[in-house]
């Protein structure tokens, strides 16, 4: 679910600023996914990164 808004909002930040900007409707739609996905790989990344950290301070502990 968390990647599912996390696509919702970073999408939608990034289309709504393209269309007040003034561009056209698909830019608009290629920013809606184009950065919603890029949103969600973020969120992916920083969720496998906080888990190798945990499970190496769990080890030494």
């Amino acid at each position: 679910m968390a990647y599912m808004l996390t696509a919702i909002m970073s999408g939608g930040v990034a289309a709504l600023i393209s269309f007040f900007t003034g561009s056209a409707l698909s830019q608009v739609a290629w920013n809606y996914v184009l950065f919603g996905h890029l949103g969600m790989t973020t969120l992916a990344l920083a969720i496998v990164a906080a888990s190798m950290i945990e499970h190496k301070s769990k080890n030494q502990a």
